[in-house]
């Protein structure tokens, strides 16, 4: 895991409702759930920094820095405290990448 990462990254997985025999939806299946994925760093975007993706400039609102697998963009996210499990910075993901930086070589990062 990461040195002394202090979040936690959450994902939102949506869980479609069941149909019954005639394909409609069975009310009270389905929903959304917050999972836990991995501890990560969380960094502000204070200064309003600029992250191109596929040649749109974006404003992004949080760096995020995590041990694991790339994320599929548009996924929502959140980071939350370790501690007090607070959110912390949250969104859509809007650019994935493997970090290939000794200092950070086997981690992925990701801009919501």
């Amino acid at each position: 895991m990461l040195d002394e990462a202090p979040h936690i990254l959450v994902v939102r997985t949506v869980i479609p409702p069941e149909n019954d025999e005639y394909g409609r939806p069975i009310p009270g299946t389905g929903g959304e759930s917050w999972d836990e994925l991995t501890e990560c760093f969380c960094h502000d975007n204070s200064q309003q920094k600029e992250v191109s993706v596929n040649g749109k400039l974006w404003v992004y609102s949080y760096h995020v820095v995590y041990e694991g697998k790339k994320l599929a963009l548009d996924t929502k996210v959140s980071c939350l405290d370790k501690d007090t499990k607070e959110i912390v910075g949250g969104g859509k993901v809007i650019k994935n990448a493997e970090c290939y930086s000794e200092e950070l070589k086997g981690r992925c990062d990701i801009w919501i």
